[in-house]
């Protein structure tokens, strides 16, 4: 992202010289950030301003199989420069329409690895919760994804939104959430994540579940500091215990305490988690 900071490096010169400062400080640079913006970030942030005029997701309150998700948006995808927007993710649990075995039937614009990471959900609850789903379809709705949805930044979401749904357990709409999600259960980093951060704030939610790996990424602006609460997460039941409330909950996390995937014996290399697992002595 070398060509957005050198644009600002310049306009924060030119500030701080226009009042006769003889070095640029914080507040030159915070005054330049919104005018050193790229034209394809200004298209970016122009395009999600439009879409807060419909806005289709909740700040408060709870609700049973809806969750604030995080994305970003660019305007040109060979670019590094993005914004971030609210990504509402409805969940619905039916009974299986075919007689064979249930479906995850997901609607919005995705990518084949936002397809992937959708259709990992039946294998993390039956291996993380201990339940099987194949009598039931899933109905996974990403609204408002006019411009489509890539990778798997919202798995983390997306299970929160399933499992809200399917225990009947209501999820709080002050918070939005981003995360990677491996098969075992362990929430894994995202890209974008302070352009995430700053839409939450923005859109007026108080709190924002991030992967705990992710923290050191985040540089938000200070006006967003005191807007919103940053909650790192390093599983999925963490994750839960935040963002779940009310009837149900303490039962479930109960549940999904004594259902942890078994532990990984010898040295061997999780695929998903890209890292070395040491057998305990």
């Amino acid at each position: 992202r070398l060509r957005e900071l050198g644009g600002l490096i310049r306009v924060a010169g030119d500030i701080a010289a226009g009042e006769g400062a003889k070095v640029v400080t914080r507040e030159h640079v915070i005054r330049a950030k919104e005018i050193a913006r790229s034209l394809e970030h200004q298209v970016a942030s122009r395009t999600i301003e439009m879409r807060k005029e419909y806005k289709s997701f909740k700040t408060e309150g709870a609700e049973v199989g809806v969750v604030n998700g995080l994305a970003v948006y660019s305007a040109d995808p060979s670019l590094s420069e993005y914004a971030g927007l609210v990504l509402p993710i409805v969940a619905e649990v039916t009974p299986a329409g075919s007689r064979s075995e249930g479906r995850i039937i997901a609607t919005g614009k995705l990518g084949e690895i936002a397809k992937e990471s959708v259709q990992n959900i039946s294998a993390i609850i039956k291996k993380y919760m201990g339940k099987d789903i194949s009598d039931h379809d899933i109905h996974i709705q990403f609204i408002g994804t006019y411009e489509g949805v890539e990778g798997d930044s919202a798995s983390l979401s997306v299970i929160t939104a399933v499992i809200s749904a399917l225990e009947n357990v209501k999820v709080r709409q002050d918070t939005a959430i981003t995360g990677s999600l491996s098969i075992r259960g362990n929430v894994l980093p995202v890209g974008g994540i302070t352009a995430k951060v700053e839409a939450a704030a923005e859109a007026g939610l108080k709190r924002v579940i991030i992967p705990k790996s992710n923290l050191k990424d985040v540089l938000i602006d200070e006006r967003y500091k005191d807007k919103i609460e940053i909650i790192p997460v390093e599983t999925l039941s963490e994750a839960l215990e935040h963002v779940l409330v009310g009837k149900g909950k303490k039962e479930l996390l109960e549940r999904l305490s004594r259902m942890r995937p078994p532990e990984v014996v010898g040295k061997v290399e999780l695929e998903s988690e890209k890292k070395i697992v040491e057998p305990k002595k």
